[in-house]
């Protein structure tokens, strides 16, 4: 009995906070939507389409086999980290992490097997995203800004993800240009309190 009544304070927290996550989701996107309506296409930008993600797909975004960002992409870069971050500043009190990630496909060089291969990707796309936020950090409008600054200081990071999260096709066949990828990734403190209820019931159980 006393398990099912902590069951039910526990659902009705989840369900609660499941709201909570997806109302503010649902604004932040709304709001980069409007920001950057005119950019999408012309950046090959995807803005929340599985989830509260913007994901750049273009292939010019480094050289090949390189962490070293391409003129273009810093060009975008330097438009579009500082509209960002206004956002996100904005939502500062809702947001808990901006996650800036590289991905790859599984593609290995010739001269690696599938370990050595995976593990090149990961440094590979853990230099790029450590690049892109190094870059975007360092901008003027960012850099300069102290309030911007003290914010990311705690809440801003990289990842490299190898090809970890790939993209395949509705056949199960891998898209290899689409695996290829950097994202700015949000999370909100309602999705962090929700993934610890969750954790919390598991433990219970346990």
């Amino acid at each position: 009995m006393i398990f099912l009544f902590i069951s039910i304070i526990y659902i009705q927290n989840i369900s609660r906070y499941f709201s909570a996550v997806s109302d503010v989701n649902d604004e932040i996107c709304g709001h980069l939507r409007q920001e950057f309506e005119d950019e999408t296409d012309r950046w090959d930008m995807s803005i929340c389409e599985s989830g509260l993600i913007i994901t750049f797909d273009n292939d010019s975004n480094f050289e090949i086999n390189s962490a070293e960002l391409s003129n273009e992409f810093t060009n975008i870069l330097s438009d579009f980290y500082p509209r960002l971050m206004k956002v996100v500043y904005e939502y500062q009190d809702s947001i808990s992490e901006l996650r800036i990630e590289g991905h790859t496909d599984s593609s290995v060089r010739p001269t690696d097997n599938q370990l050595t291969g995976y593990l090149y990707n990961t440094r590979l796309s853990q230099e790029r995203s450590r690049n892109v936020m190094d870059y975007s950090l360092n901008l003027n409008s960012i850099s300069g800004n102290k309030n911007y600054m003290d914010w990311s200081y705690a809440h801003v990071t990289a990842h490299g993800l190898s090809s970890s999260k790939k993209i395949v096709t509705g056949k199960g066949d891998e898209n290899f240009a689409a695996s290829r990828r950097v994202e700015f990734r949000l999370r909100t403190e309602a999705e962090e309190r929700l993934m610890e209820l969750v954790a919390e019931i598991k433990d219970y159980e346990n």
